[in-house]
């Protein structure tokens, strides 16, 4: 399973590929990170999302993940 496929799961309502780009900002490499991580890190990036509308988009496109967001947002 991809990282952006579990996040999908834990954060129906926000783009995955955000919250990853937001979680490499965070930790780099994500692999070895157990799941209660992924379900925090969903968490906070909704919380980022509600308080700056936009901001994960931002985030995709300053870590080069822009088109992985995009795929998301078809």
């Amino acid at each position: 399973m991809s990282y952006q496929t579990l996040l999908r799961e834990l954060a129906p309502s926000l783009n995955p590929a955000g919250i990853e780009a937001s979680m490499r900002l965070h930790y780099g490499t994500l692999n070895h990170l157990p799941r209660k991580t992924f379900v925090a890190e969903a968490k906070l990036a909704a919380d980022l999302e509600v308080q700056s509308p936009g901001i994960l988009r931002k985030i995709a496109e300053s870590m080069g993940m822009a088109d992985d967001f995009a795929k998301w947002e078809a």
